[in-house]
Parts: structure tokens; C-alpha cells; sequence
């Protein structure tokens, strides 16, 4: 063996130490035996993730893969959306195409920034922006100077700096029953040359990035507004600043707040809708992960709330159904994020948050199914 691989292998160790580190502030930080065991499988995923993100890529010649499965929703994500996420290098060009298909948002979202520079914005293009042609097919190319228009062939031309690292997709779905998808590719305009093999130097970037990502992805409960662990059972709206300027985009709002519970008391949440195509509500653990989406309701959209006569919807976050309509379900959790999410900017929703002993929740007018 060799010794050329010396920064590799202690980037590798750096990799090991977060790990450990990471588990450390899961035993510290868990309150029950269920946020334990939920707070290492969340690492798990974690780190598989950041594997992918870090390690498993080809910016010559990218692609676009999901960054949730159907069971591994962390970081915070709408689990009635599907994220996508293709690593690009802003020094290359890429035409991106595809079919809008008829989900109630899509927008695409470069982040510029490398090896541990924080990431940023560096360009955005929402649906609204999209020119469709009659069978809703779009195209655009990414490029950091403006291409001829041999190059561009008709398509538009979206600026991106010479640092952008990868291009997010964000797709909301308000009825997964009711809706298509859209369809999605990104291709390199300059064809690739042969794959490049694996040097120390860049290696050891790769690893120094997993690591922190993983530090980044497992502690957010510490570093998206902490305040509101002493504050429970109710929410307040988030700007973009508190949540990380490159984890959301302009034409997505959100308000957050935690819930704790007793076993048998439920956070009823009273609010008047925004005036907007999506809107949701969402709880999730301790850790930002989504609370067992695919089998238990623990989001709701605008499509599937039941409205009174005036409007409002009212919400309950419980671990058991008193019987009522827009029950989220903690799946016995005792605490955890709430997060409200819309879109296009109105102002954000009148929002009334109160504590029931669960018993009394069907009592409320309107509430009974």
C-alpha cells in the first residue's frame, strides 16, 4: 500500500468522529426510548443520504434522484412533495426538460457554493415561470455565460455562477390520487469526456462534505429557531433566514412551532387558510423527520381538510382519534415540530393554538365526523 491517500483516510476519520459525535447528541438530547431508537435511525438515513449527495456523483454527466424514499423523509421535507436533487458543477452547462405535469407547484431551485462554503441561492425558477408548450413539455439551460442560440435551440437560457454545486427540484402534490406528477431530465450540453479516477485530494473533499452534512441534516433541531423546544404548543412565522437561505425558496412561506403533549391531551389548531393554490400542515419528530406519512396521517392539505362553513380549519394533533375530522396523528409521541407551509406570498394564516384534554376535543363545535 501506498501512502498517497493520507487526506482521504483522515477525512474518512472525520467521518467516523461525526458519527460518534452525532450519537452522542442523540443519547444526550433524547427524552424517551422511542426518540433514541428514532434519533439512530435517523443518523442511518442520514448518513445514506449524505453518501449519495457527497460520494455519488458525476457533474460531467448528471442526474436528477429523489432524496426521500418512501420511508426515509428527513431534514425537515413536505411529505406530500417529492424532491429531487441532480449535483451539477456551475463551470459546465446542462439543458434541464421534462412535463409539468398537473401538481399543484414546481420549482427549481440552484445552489451555488463548494467543498464547505455555506450554499446560497444562485438562481430559481418557479412554474410560474416555466414557458410550456401545449403538452406541457418545458425546457431551459443553465449555463454561467449565455449560450449561442444554436446552443440554446429555442430553450431559455437561466444564469447560474461559476460555484453553483447542484440544482434542487421541489414538487408539491396536494392529491397524490388526482395528480401527475411531473417528468424530469437534465442532460450535459457539452458531452462528458471519460470518467475521471478518484484522487486523494478530491476524495477527501468528498468525505470532509459527508461529514458535515450529516452535522448539518442531524442537528437542526438545534439550529432551526431551538427557542421553540421552551415554547410549546404554539407557532410563529419563520423567514427564510431562520430556516437556512439555500433550505427554502421566495415563493415558500412557512410558520413552526413544537408540540408537547400528554397522553391524553390534544393542541387544537384553529386557522383561517392563506389565499394560495397549497397549503399544509405537517408534524414530525424530534429530529425533523416526518411522523410514518405513508401509513399514518401526519400532514394534511389543502385538498383532504375538511373547512367549516366560513372557511377555517381546525386541526388536531393527537396520538389517538377522539373522532374528529383533521386529525394528525403523534403515533404516541409526546412532543415534536408542527410546520404550516404555503405558497405565492399572501400573508400568512390567522393561526389560534390552544391545549385539550383529548376527551373534550369532540365537544367543539364542528368537530364530530
Amino acid at each position: 500500500m501506498t501512502d498517497g491517500a493520507k487526506l482521504a483516510l483522515e477525512s474518512w476519520r472525520l467521518v467516523r468522529q461525526m458519527l460518534d459525535d452525532m450519537t452522542a447528541m442523540v443519547e444526550a438530547e433524547a427524552e424517551t426510548e422511542l426518540e433514541l431508537l428514532e434519533g439512530l435511525r435517523v443518523l442511518g438515513r442520514i448518513t445514506a443520504l449524505c453518501s449519495e449527495i457527497s460520494l455519488d456523483t458525476d457533474p460531467e454527466a448528471p442526474w436528477f434522484f429523489p432524496m426521500n424514499t418512501e420511508v426515509r423523509l428527513i431534514g425537515g421535507p413536505n411529505p406530500d412533495g417529492e424532491y429531487f436533487l441532480a449535483m451539477i458543477d456551475g463551470r459546465h452547462r446542462y439543458r434541464v426538460s421534462g412535463r409539468r405535469g398537473t401538481t399543484a407547484y414546481l420549482g427549481f431551485q440552484v445552489l451555488a457554493g463548494v467543498g464547505l462554503t455555506p450554499r446560497r441561492m444562485g438562481a430559481y425558477l418557479s412554474d410560474r415561470d416555466l414557458v410550456l408548450a401545449d403538452d406541457g413539455r418545458f425546457a431551459f439551460v443553465l449555463a454561467a455565460e449565455e449560450p449561442s442560440a444554436e446552443e440554446l435551440a429555442g430553450d431559455r437560457w437561466l444564469s447560474i455562477p461559476e460555484d453553483s454545486s447542484a440544482i434542487v427540484v421541489r414538487e408539491y402534490i396536494a392529491d397524490r390520487a388526482g395528480e401527475t406528477c411531473a417528468e424530469l431530465a437534465i442532460e450535459a450540453l457539452d458531452p462528458p469526456g471519460a470518467p475521471a479516477l478518484p484522487t486523494d485530494t478530491g476524495l477527501a473533499q468528498q468525505l470532509t462534505a459527508m461529514a458535515w452534512t450529516i452535522a448539518k441534516l442531524a442537528t437542526l433541531h438545534r439550529t432551526i429557531r431551538p427557542d421553540l423546544l421552551d415554547t410549546p404548543n404554539q407557532l410563529v412565522t419563520a423567514e427564510a433566514a431562520d430556516l437556512g437561505a439555500a433550505d427554502t425558496t421566495p415563493d415558500n412561506l412557512y410558520m413552526i412551532g413544537t408540540f408537547r403533549l400528554a397522553p391524553d391531551e390534544a393542541l387544537v389548531i384553529d386557522i383561517v387558510p392563506p389565499d394560495t393554490r397549497y397549503w399544509a400542515v405537517t408534524i414530525e419528530n424530534i429530529w425533523h423527520e416526518c411522523i410514518d406519512p405513508r401509513r399514518r396521517r401526519s400532514s394534511i392539505t389543502n385538498a383532504h381538510a375538511v373547512a367549516g362553513a366560513d372557511g377555517a380549519v381546525r386541526i388536531v394533533v393527537a396520538g389517538h382519534d377522539g373522532g374528529v375530522d383533521n386529525w394528525l396523528d403523534t403515533g404516541g409521541r409526546h412532543r415534536g415540530f408542527v410546520v404550516i407551509r404555503w405558497l405565492d406570498n399572501p400573508d400568512p394564516p390567522s393561526v389560534v393554538t390552544r391545549v385539550l384534554a383529548l376527551d373534550e376535543v369532540p365537544t367543539l363545535a364542528g368537530m364530530r365526523r
